[in-house]
């Protein structure tokens, strides 16, 4: 583990042989250039990872990071797919479609729900950097020692425990105002509004809600749920980078730097 660490930090921490020389020389690296070398190191994950989630699909077609419906939204449609009323003469999906023709120009409100908050998610993620940043020159070298002799998620788990909360709070303004620029919000409203949708039968000799026979608490909003997914996400691609900057710090490095690393050999 020191050797891998002391790799990261001569990888990451200085930008010629001449620094590295006259800062450290054959001795042992100072806690100011752990520090520094840990802080540029991390700090390349974290633009990876902000990158990569905020791009175009970044949330949406990573099956690892996507946002799925809560289990509230998911029970009713399965309930909607799968159950019938008044004696099974009328299967909701029925009563679903024809809600949908009128409310959603006829397409699957569950889908376009989905789509909305992982857009919502990308839109926002650009957010996080400026509170990465304050974690980052935060970081004490008992952080950073610390983070360097854990395990190959340290620092990732390092941030969530530093930014979590401040990363919740400056990501939920964000996420409401992209969850109503995708139409998600209004989505979701459109989808609790289903259980009040007034059908009748062929003559209007019946008329039935949907609330009458199914039973589902649904949350208010997407708003907190969204926010929550889209920060687990976020960390998730962290600590991917993390895994790739311990197993293999030379695929980061200018030749300069491999050659001054090379030389400790």
């Amino acid at each position: 583990m020191k050797y891998l660490a002391v790799g990261i930090l001569l990888i990451y921490g200085v930008t010629s042989c001449d620094l590295f020389e006259g800062a450290t020389g054959p001795g042992p690296l100072t806690d100011a250039e752990i520090t520094q070398g840990l802080r540029e190191a991390l700090s390349i994950g974290l633009d990876n990872s902000v990158v990569s989630a905020s791009a175009t699909d970044g949330y949406l077609k990573n099956e690892l990071i996507k946002i799925l419906l809560p289990a509230e939204v998911t029970d009713l449609q399965t309930k909607i797919q799968t159950e019938s009323v008044l004696g099974g003469t009328i299967p909701l999906s029925t009563v679903y479609n024809l809600y949908i023709d009128v409310e959603n120009n006829g397409n699957d409100l569950f889908d376009d729900l989905i789509t909305g908050m992982n857009r919502g998610a990308e839109s926002a993620a650009t957010k996080a950097l400026p509170i990465f940043g304050n974690a980052l020159a935060n970081m004490s070298i008992t952080d950073a020692l610390s983070i360097l002799e854990g395990n190959e998620t340290a620092a990732t788990d390092f941030f969530y425990a530093e930014t979590n909360t401040a990363l919740f709070s400056a990501f939920n303004p964000e996420m409401k105002s992209a969850l109503d620029a995708t139409g998600a919000n209004q989505i979701y409203t459109s989808t609790i509004g289903f259980l009040n949708y007034e059908y009748s039968t062929a003559g209007g000799l019946v008329t039935l809600t949907p609330n009458e026979f199914i039973n589902v608490d649904l949350p208010a909003t997407m708003d907190e749920y969204a926010t929550t997914k889209a920060i687990d996400g976020l960390f998730f691609l962290i600590g991917e980078e993390e895994k790739k900057i311990r197993l293999d710090p030379f695929a980061w490095a200018s030749s300069i730097i491999e050659r001054v690393f090379g030389s400790q050999n």
